[in-house]
């Protein structure tokens, strides 16, 4: 069963890359993976201490954001009672 699924799979690859040669497209990609990585080589990547300072900043906020719409939420749904038994 596992020989079948490979089997298929590149067939399928064959299938594709046949396709983007044929209609032309393969040079197209072959150029863009070229500046894909002419690109990458621009990048700078920030250091694991960045990394991680931002992390801890972004799960802390998202805790904030998350205590305050839950608390935003009671408040509104209460309201929204306290309108109604009201009326």
């Amino acid at each position: 069963m596992g020989w079948i699924i490979v089997l298929v799979v590149v067939a399928a690859l064959a299938g594709l890359g046949y396709w983007l040669y044929s209609a032309g497209h393969w040079g197209r990609g072959v150029e863009f993976l070229g500046e894909t990585k002419t690109e990458m080589k621009k990048v700078s990547f920030p250091p694991r201490e960045e990394v991680m300072a931002t992390t801890i900043i972004v799960i802390v906020v998202s805790f904030i954001f998350a205590f305050y719409l839950w608390f935003a939420d009671i408040l509104i749904a209460r309201g929204y009672e306290w309108i109604i038994n009201k009326l």
